[in-house]
């Protein structure tokens, strides 16, 4: 009788395991009846939590977060470059519509669905474009992108959020290319910068070889012949008054100045 109660329970035991599924944070779910004709249960969708259910029976989850996929795509330039770049696509299910996803097109949308036109979709947009058009342009042929994808996966029960280009690989010679093109405009900064230098020296030095000239003219603007004969004088008078030396004075010299003659007599 023991052993009889201990399977019972451990049977209740399993089928209480077997009847309980939970639905992770972010996931929503829907019960699954393989039993039953009508299979999956549509009236009532399941949010993060525990579902219970007959052990034979089960639940079909999605994941209604935003999820981002990533895509290696090599596209063919309008000049005929190929460049390799990876795109990302960011979508979810739509929380209303998530019977119809399971029912239409089920947890593989992505793969069946999206994945396909979203290639295409790159490939195409981008052959519009020269290579040198590719990063500066990409805001725009991404939201190009984003319109044609929606379209085209109108009714699949899916939101879109953006697509975005991550990174952009081009080939060797294109980067060979702009790395000179970059050295040679790095060298021509560095010769106009030289010869700003020398140009601000040239500059300096007109500037110091004008103040020295103007100084000179109004020095030589001041030397006047009566200011000549004034100091003339000067030197005379103090000269008359030294006691051991004889001076004579011709009256008018050279530029009207006087002439000072040192007689070479001395008084003992």
């Amino acid at each position: 009788m023991k052993t009889k109660m201990k399977v019972m329970m451990m049977a209740a035991i399993v089928m209480i395991v077997a009847g309980c599924s939970v639905v992770k944070p972010g996931y929503n779910a829907m019960k699954w009846k393989p039993l039953s004709k009508k299979g999956l249960v549509t009236n009532k969708i399941y949010s993060n939590g525990v579902v219970w259910h007959w052990p034979w029976d089960g639940i079909v989850d999605y994941n209604m977060q935003w999820q981002t996929y990533n895509e290696d795509v090599s596209i063919l330039t309008e000049d005929e470059l190929h460049i390799n770049m990876t795109v990302s696509v960011t979508l979810r299910p739509v929380e209303s519509e998530l019977p119809q996803l399971e029912l239409q097109v089920g947890e593989s949308y992505y793969e069946e669905v999206v994945k396909p036109e979203f290639i295409s979709l790159v490939r195409n947009e981008f052959s519009h474009y020269k290579y040198s058009l590719v990063s500066p342009k990409s805001p725009e042929i991404e939201a190009k992108i984003l319109t044609r994808l929606v379209e085209l996966t109108k009714g699949k029960h899916l939101e879109f959020d953006r697509v975005t280009v991550k990174h952009i690989e081009y080939p060797k010679v294109v980067t060979m290319a702009v790395d000179e093109k970059l050295a040679v405009q790095q060298a021509i900064e560095q010769k106009e910068y030289e010869m700003k230098i020398a140009e601000k020296n040239a500059e300096i030095q007109r500037i110091l070889a004008k103040g020295q000239r103007d100084a000179q003219q109004i020095i030589d603007a001041g030397l006047t012949q009566r200011y000549l004969q004034y100091k003339a004088l000067e030197v005379q008078d103090k000269l008359s008054t030294s006691p051991n030396t004889k001076f004579y004075f011709v009256p008018l010299g050279k530029d009207g100045l006087p002439i000072i003659v040192d007689s070479g007599s001395h008084d003992k």
